[in-house]
């Protein structure tokens, strides 16, 4: 235990919340582990034993970000299936965007960090997208079980979506179009494609 007093996992915890604070008084790329290390009262050393340079603990205040939104978003499968599973897929997007909007906006510095860590495919960042293919596959399959969606090949419809979608949630095309009113384009695609998949 540091002397902070503190277990490890509260260290690290702290050092995250420490760095968002940071982030956001000073900007993204003037966040140092030293000043990290010196608020929090403990040793350079410390800080590296959970992360190994400035860029992980980047990836740590965006992991942390992500898997709440994903707690939140994990919330719209949870129903069981029947004729509102459209309305739940539309909801989960809408959501999504909404989230990724609000960040641009309210939150850049955290965005800039995120949109940093989309670049390089951080493996906290694939975990991410494979939670929203999860999340995805379990609403397609309801939609695909009330007869609502008659393409049977779930993936291939989930790959739909976030392909057609990718403007709305990639952080850099979100951060592009930030100034933009988009959501009823949203809705209007996600309209278009639900009315495909009913076809096929």
């Amino acid at each position: 235990m540091p002397r902070t007093g503190l277990t490890s996992e509260q260290l690290k915890e702290k050092a995250i919340d420490c760095a968002l604070t940071h982030m956001r008084q000073v900007g993204f790329n003037k966040v140092r582990l030293s000043d990290i290390a010196k608020e929090l009262g403990v040793s350079h050393a410390a800080l590296y034993g959970h992360f190994a340079d400035k860029s992980a603990l980047f990836d740590a205040v965006c992991a942390r970000w992500l898997e709440d939104f994903d707690a939140e978003q994990e919330s719209l499968c949870a129903e069981s299936v029947d004729q509102d599973a459209l309305a739940r897929l539309t909801q989960w997007f809408v959501q999504l965007h909404r989230m990724k909007v609000a960040k641009v906006k309210n939150d850049p510095e955290l965005f800039k960090a995120l949109n940093y860590s989309t670049e390089v495919e951080k493996p906290f960042v694939q975990a991410h997208l494979s939670v929203m293919r999860r999340q995805l596959s379990t609403m397609v399959t309801q939609a695909i079980t009330a007869n609502l969606i008659q393409r049977k090949n779930v993936d291939e419809v989930v790959t739909l979506l976030m392909e057609a979608t990718s403007s709305f949630h990639h952080p850099a095309m979100v951060a592009m179009y930030g100034g933009e009113e988009r959501e009823n384009i949203l809705r209007q695609l996600l309209l278009t494609m639900f009315d495909g998949f009913r076809l096929q």
